[in-house]
């Protein structure tokens, strides 16, 4: 990033700008990350609605309607305060009641999607590979990346990696199924793409960096293949990917959103 070219760490410009940036903290607390996997399921929705009328729908600017618009808001709203109304309810996946739940607030988002157009049954059969798909982004983010006081970073051993790994490949494969059998370019094609990440992670030796590119990818992956018919897409993701990564930067001296992985990132097990 040329912001650590020209704006060391230690230096009075660094220093300025980080102060700043402080001023986001209340932002940043808002886990504003998680927003592209929410507007990505948001518009999961809507591409169904819009594929199914017009299989070669393409990158329309005309797709941004007030309504489908004000649904992105509420999704956004709606992950805080899901949060703060149901403080009971699980973040992550950890078990078949967790799973579950996760599969109804992505349910839900994906609704959202398609209330500028309605919903009927065809929407429903062709949104279920989308929803498998939402279970794999949060089952690969299931696997806790840890960081030891000097700074480094592991993954769990292999033989606890293996049994959640397994399961994200074999859905994965599903959604590519599913997608293909419902002539859905779309979610087929961005499934396929995605699947040698964790297929890399299972059958090669346990490493951050795997997990990492496992990470990034089961969202950039989606959030591309999306914008390429909802073009407009591209703003909202573009600012918020440099919002934080300078944050980050300035606030913590740490470049993330990133697409950088650990090489070197040692592995004891």
């Amino acid at each position: 990033m040329l912001a650590e070219k020209y704006f060391p760490q230690g230096s009075n410009r660094y220093q300025t700008l980080s102060n700043t940036f402080r001023k986001l903290d209340k932002f940043a607390a808002l886990n504003p990350e998680r927003w592209f996997g929410v507007w990505c399921m948001v518009l999961a929705g809507a591409n169904v609605t819009h594929h199914i009328e017009d299989r070669w729908f393409y990158w329309d600017w005309s797709s941004l309607s007030y309504v489908l618009f004000v649904m992105l808001a509420f999704a956004t709203y709606w992950d805080k305060l899901a949060k703060r109304l149901f403080p009971v309810f699980p973040q992550k996946i950890d078990s078949v009641k967790s799973g579950l739940f996760m599969l109804l607030m992505g349910f839900i988002l994906f609704l959202l999607g398609t209330i500028p157009k309605g919903i009927d049954y065809l929407v429903l059969t062709y949104g279920l590979p989308y929803l498998i798909y939402f279970i794999v982004g949060h089952l690969t983010y299931a696997i806790q990346i840890t960081i030891n006081d000097v700074g480094e970073k592991s993954v769990p051993l292999k033989v606890k990696m293996a049994p959640i790994l397994s399961i994200i490949v074999f859905l994965t494969f599903l959604a590519t199924a599913a997608g293909t059998y419902n002539n859905d370019p779309m979610i087929s094609t961005v499934a396929a793409v995605y699947s040698p990440f964790p297929l890399v992670a299972l059958i090669f030796p346990a490493a951050v960096r795997h997990l990492q590119r496992c990470r990034m990818y089961v969202v950039f992956i989606p959030a591309m293949f999306l914008a390429m018919r909802f073009p407009w897409f591209l703003f909202p993701l573009i600012l918020l990917f440099w919002i934080l990564r300078y944050y980050h930067y300035f606030c913590h001296g740490t470049v993330h959103p990133s697409f950088k992985v650990d090489i070197y990132a040692s592995q004891k097990n």
